[in-house]
């Protein structure tokens, strides 16, 4: 087989493994470009021949040297991972290394495989020559055949080689992305080095282990598996595990992300109850001293008037106005909506008056339950979170109400919104999409949280009749968990 052939076949390996690293890269990095069919071309144009040519340079190394071509490798993508994307230097670095590590473990674990099938060659070409050799066909025909033959075979294992080795690689960097948490969780500096800890150990035991097995003699990988056979699959398998194992540094890098993100939203949530809680009685309080002085107040206006009557049944009319406009003012004291505790009265009072200033309708036809089954506080958190999340959202109506079916007990709010929503990973709950992400968008999972604790769940639906959007949140409680 002409070398040229070989150099096409290597320069094609290194093409497709050139668009795995695109492609990988885009799952990590936000895209600095405007055509991205451009930019595979041009990344994977100049991945390949910065390659093809470092391999020319190094032919005549010594096995156990070329080794050490992971820091070219390594400099290459963070260079194009920076000039194709937003420059991110911890998620660049962590592309490189695992890039890395997986392309140079996986180029040795398929050599067993190129070893056991020129080894099931070999016979079945020697029994095919001596067949044909039987046929009576002439010396230099034959001769003929088994170079066209050897070559084609020979051609045929390496292109069945790297078709494996470039399958493997692809399902290991497929496993890395699945685990990988989103690209808006910034990578921090200790992060980073939890990652690249298992990608450079597992690198390292790798060159070892083929060091010392090229350094034993000097002699090449396909002598070792003849002298101690047990390595055709001790080697594979070790590279295979060595993969494993960054794979699943990188599920256990998510788990913690998730588990520290669940802690953070559970101490926000935990305030919030505990600020709910505060509010509550403060409200509870505010509401018992207004319902005295709306009483006191109606009663000295009543006198006044009586009193004002008496002494100057024939006035100028002065003293009737005023007094109008004290009961007007008195008035306003009073909440426009009997749900049937303070508590919820105060918060849809609220949200009624931010809906006002907002100049969008807002309807309430919201009743509490009066048999003791749900706590004030966790209706609090419900309610006063839908109502929050509609006015901030709401463009010209907004409405709650509430509804009870046999034992269950259902509060629905609904409103219009302009924009577009975005959601979460799993498709379940709106996020939200102001930069302080920390410190908001919690509203819904704090909604959730408590409906849970009455077996209960929430529904979100989203739709859209005359060029108007609408959001309606239904939650439905139950019973709360003993």
């Amino acid at each position: 087989m002409s070398d040229m052939t070989m150099n096409a076949l290597d320069f094609l390996v290194q093409l497709l493994a050139g668009v795995l690293a695109f492609w990988y890269a885009a799952h990590f990095l936000r895209a600095d470009f405007e055509s991205r069919r451009g930019a595979l071309f041009r990344w994977a144009a100049l991945y390949a021949l910065m390659q093809f040519s470092f391999s020319a340079l190094t032919t005549e190394w010594k096995p156990y040297e070329r080794f050490f071509a992971v820091a070219p490798h390594f400099a290459l993508l963070f260079f194009l991972s920076g000039a194709f994307f937003a420059k991110d230097k911890f998620r660049q670095v962590f592309v490189a290394a695992s890039f890395v590590s997986g392309w140079d473990i996986l180029r040795f674990a398929v050599s067993p495989l190129a070893h056991a099938a020129f080894g099931a060659w070999g016979p079945a070409w020697a029994w095919a020559v001596n067949k044909a050799v039987e046929m009576g066909v002439s010396a230099e025909t034959v001769l003929s055949l088994m170079q066209m033959t050897n070559d084609a075979a020979v051609f045929l294992i390496i292109v069945g080689c790297r078709a494996v080795q470039l399958g493997l690689l692809a399902l290991y960097l497929r496993g890395i992305v699945h685990f990988f948490p989103p690209k808006d969780y910034a990578l921090r500096f200790h992060d980073s080095l939890f990652l690249l800890f298992p990608c450079a150990a597992a690198l390292v035991l790798d060159l070892t282990v083929r060091m010392l097995a090229l350094s034993a003699d000097n002699s090449s990988l396909m002598l070792i598996y003849d002298r101690a056979p047990s390595t055709l699959l001790l080697l594979p398998l070790t590279s295979l595990l060595l993969l494993g194992m960054i794979v699943s540094s990188v599920a256990l890098f998510r788990g913690l992300v998730q588990a520290k993100d669940e802690e953070q939203k559970r101490l926000l949530l935990e305030q919030s109850v505990a600020g709910v809680h505060r509010e509550v009685t403060e409200l509870q309080n505010i509401y018992a001293d207004l319902k005295g002085l709306r009483h006191d107040l109606r009663n000295h206006i009543a006198s006044l008037a009586a009193y004002a009557q008496r002494i100057a049944p024939q006035g100028d009319g002065q003293m009737e106005a005023y007094l109008g406009q004290m009961t007007d003012a008195v008035a306003r004291l009073d909440f426009a909506d009997d749900t049937g505790n303070p508590i919820t009265d105060v918060i849809v009072h609220q949200a009624r008056r931010e809906a006002e200033k907002k100049g969008a309708d807002f309807t309430a036809d919201f009743h509490w339950p009066q048999d003791g089954r749900f706590d004030i506080y966790d209706v609090s958190v419900i309610v006063s979170n839908a109502l929050t999340n509609s006015v901030e959202a709401a463009a010209r109506e907004i409405s709650i109400r509430s509804y009870e079916k046999g034992r269950l007990f259902f509060i629905e709010a609904a409103n219009d919104y302009a924009g577009e929503l975005h959601w979460d990973e799993a498709g379940e709950l709106p996020v939200t999409s102001k930069l302080d992400q920390a410190m908001h968008g919690m509203g819904l999972m704090n909604i959730r949280r408590c409906a849970q604790k009455y077996k209960g769940e929430i529904d979100i639906q989203v739709s859209e009749e005359n060029g108007r959007k609408r959001f309606l949140l239904t939650v439905m409680l139950y019973e709360k968990e003993k």
